[in-house]
């Protein structure tokens, strides 16, 4: 492990990191799911900006730094599971395609995000909790059902409705003009 930076981060290098949270999350969500290697590729990206913050100018927008620094721990982490698994997951071309599609999706996915956070809002506990057992905690239909006492099927339709209310509520957010 390296040696921390010799001089701490200044307020503009902290305020820049904790407002491109989200982004970054997202980024490394994008690129490898939303599972325990994204939280590990974000760490280690806050890891190393942090160590390198004297390298950020902050007269340059934070954002596209921070998101090539993540491109290369989001690489690290799959190359780091391929070799624990010992068996081809993905070509690290083909992370690197996802990395760059994500790095575009992302920069611009703030107002997505916050429409996003805004619509899920609008929904009421048990639907926001069926979503989150679902895609958040990776729930499959069937346990969703089990634990709700529903029918798996009624799941399904549920979980695709909300997502089309979903969808439509972020669309006209997002022609609004409106984020939050």
């Amino acid at each position: 492990m390296s040696s921390p930076p010799s001089h701490q981060p200044g307020e503009a290098f902290i305020r820049a990191l904790t407002d491109n949270q989200a982004a970054l999350r997202g980024y490394c969500q994008a690129s490898l799911g939303h599972g325990d290697e994204a939280k590990e590729a974000l760490q280690r990206t806050s890891i190393v900006l942090w160590r390198k913050c004297g390298d950020w100018n902050p007269a340059t927008e934070f954002l596209p730094w921070a998101i090539r620094v993540a491109k290369f721990e989001v690489l690290g982490v799959v190359r780091d599971r391929n070799r624990r698994q010992a068996r081809f997951v993905f070509d690290p071309d083909v992370v690197e395609s996802m990395s760059d599609e994500a790095s575009q999706s992302v920069q611009g996915g703030t107002r997505r995000t916050e429409a996003l956070e805004h619509c899920l809002g609008k929904l009421s506990d048990s639907n926001r909790g069926a979503l989150a057992a679902h895609y958040l905690h990776g729930n499959s239909i069937a346990e969703i059902a089990d634990a709700t006492g529903k029918n798996p099927g009624a799941i399904k339709v549920m979980l695709l409705r909300l997502r089309g209310k979903l969808r439509e509520c972020i669309e006209s957010r997002l022609s609004e003009g409106g984020a939050a």
